[in-house]
């Protein structure tokens, strides 16, 4: 062999065993970063699961502040309701004491007509009932929209969770392209 020809296999042998150097350095930074991302996303996982059986707990705690707005809701409505009632039992005994005189007077005169002044009191608890039925109504009103409220929220949650799954296959997908672009660009090199 030449000199020549032992200085090429020299520079081969030399650019061969830096490649091979090189290959080495490259796959194991490869794997040190996979290895990186493995556990960047392992810690992610755990983060994400604190964070759920965190929001998780505050459960029992919104449920108990509903039932609490529903509770004075109620409360309201009844106590708006029985105030209400007690003006009109004033009102009504004011009514009375005040024109039991004349009532009596006309009473006399329209002996024909007792049974409209017996009817008085049944008639004014009528329509007193139907003011406490409408105030429970109302609140029964309120506390549907406060519901329908709920519902719109849980709804954007779970469209936000089923949008999440289309754009994690989207990145999926884009990974599987840039691998087999890495591949084909590897076996062309």
């Amino acid at each position: 062999m030449s000199k020549q020809d032992k200085k090429e296999t020299s520079i081969n042998e030399n650019i061969e065993q830096t490649t091979q150097n090189n290959n080495q350095i490259f796959n194991r930074a490869v794997q040190e970063t996979t290895e990186s991302l493995n556990q960047a996303f392992v810690e992610s996982k755990k983060n994400i699961e604190r964070n759920i059986t965190e929001a998780q707990s505050q459960i029992p705690r919104y449920t108990q502040s509903m039932n609490e707005v529903q509770e004075q809701a109620v409360q309201a409505t009844r106590d708006i309701a029985e105030n209400y009632l007690e003006y009109q039992k004033q009102a009504i005994d004011s009514f009375q004491s005040i024109f039991t005189p004349y009532i009596e007077n006309a009473n006399n005169q329209l002996r024909n007509n007792q049974e409209l002044f017996r009817r008085l009191p049944e008639i004014y608890s009528k329509i007193a009932n139907n003011y406490a039925e409408n105030s429970v109504a109302v609140s029964r009103i309120i506390n549907n929209m406060a519901f329908s409220n709920v519902e719109l929220v849980k709804n954007a949650i779970s469209n936000t969770k089923e949008q999440s799954k289309h754009l994690a296959e989207i990145g999926k997908r884009n990974v599987k392209v840039y691998e087999t672009i890495e591949k084909e660009n590897r076996t062309t090199i």
